[in-house]
């Protein structure tokens, strides 16, 4: 196998219009995709592929790739090749994965941040300081044995479901998040990718990170603390010396996942946008959908803008990041 595009159908209502769309298989943490090919393989691998969605298109009506960042095989020789069969691609920005430069020094960098940060930093470092023994024990990559490995999925596991993620369904007690990011620890801890951080008060684990580091890019993937410690930011705690300590150590950068969160970008100054492709079928539906999405949703928001009152000059300014709440 030189190639492999990973789709599922996800499920939906009988009558939805969603029923016969395609898209990557993902989870909730999940921060980029493309498909997998090898660089001296991606252009005959792109082929390939557009020939066989072409070939099966009675299967679907429209393909959704989303969480692709610029340059990535999907955007460009998939692309390309699906236009040349005739499908009709939309790619439209869907959100930025907000990244820290690595290279260079812990100091230089943390001196370039607000002042409210460094405030509230400092501020769970002294209520954990009150609170008792810290420690902050950092597994990396081609660090530890399989049993270690088990371990630290139970640990980051029992932390999870202590998190206020318990309400989303996502937390990692879940039996299909667990199973996942347990296959994905071990897998990554064969091929010298996983880094684990766990956070310890008294001896008893209150805060985690679950990351992915390839290509010298550290991918954060999952970070959760105990709700019962709330009160003293144990979350905040861990990101401020977890960075620290990655500053200086060859890596280039640390990314911090898709999503407009404010939080992200008071200690990220830089991030790459990620977009969604949108390939339509020629079948009816597709056709259909088409129509809809690239031609009459936008004219029909050219007339809505046409006959709506002009916005008011007084309009207060946004909030910067650090003042929004």
């Amino acid at each position: 196998m030189v190639g492999v595009m990973p789709l599922l159908r996800p499920s939906a209502p009988l009558r939805s219009a969603a029923r016969r769309q395609l898209e990557f298989l993902t989870v909730p943490d999940t921060q980029v995709c493309d498909v997998l090919a090898g660089e001296a393989d991606r252009l005959p691998v792109a082929s390939a592929l557009a020939d066989e969605l072409v070939r099966r298109q009675r299967d679907w009506d429209a393909i959704a790739l989303r969480y692709l960042p610029d340059e990535t095989i999907a955007l460009t020789d998939l692309r390309q090749a699906l236009s040349h069969r005739g499908l009709r691609c939309d790619v439209r920005p869907a959100t930025r994965n907000p990244w820290i430069a690595l290279d260079s020094s812990w100091e230089t960098y943390y001196s370039s941040r607000s002042r409210r940060l460094k405030k509230a930093i400092n501020l769970a470092s002294n209520r954990l300081s009150k609170a008792g023994d810290i420690e902050l024990r950092w597994l990396q990559p081609g660090q530890g044995d399989a049993a270690e490995v088990e371990r630290q999925v139970d640990q980051i596991t029992a932390i999870s479901a202590r998190s206020w993620k318990t309400r989303t369904g996502n937390s990692l007690d879940n039996a299909g998040p667990q199973a996942f990011v347990r296959r994905l620890a071990q897998h990554a801890h064969r091929t010298n990718c996983l880094s684990v951080w766990m956070l310890t008060l008294n001896k008893v684990p209150i805060a985690m990170e679950l990351q992915l580091i390839a290509d010298g890019c550290v991918f954060a993937l999952r970070s959760d603390f105990d709700a019962a410690y709330e009160s003293i930011s144990p979350g905040s705690y861990l990101s401020r010396q977890m960075l620290a300590r990655l500053f200086g150590t060859g890596l280039r950068r640390y990314l911090m996942g898709p999503g407009e969160n404010v939080y992200k970008y008071r200690w990220a100054d830089e991030s790459e946008a990620v977009s969604t492709m949108t390939i339509y079928g020629q079948s009816m539906r597709g056709r259909w959908l088409a129509a809809r999405e690239l031609a009459l949703k936008p004219a029909a928001r050219r007339v809505r803008d046409l006959f709506r009152p002009p916005r008011s000059k007084e309009t207060p300014e946004a909030s910067t990041p650090d003042e929004a709440t």
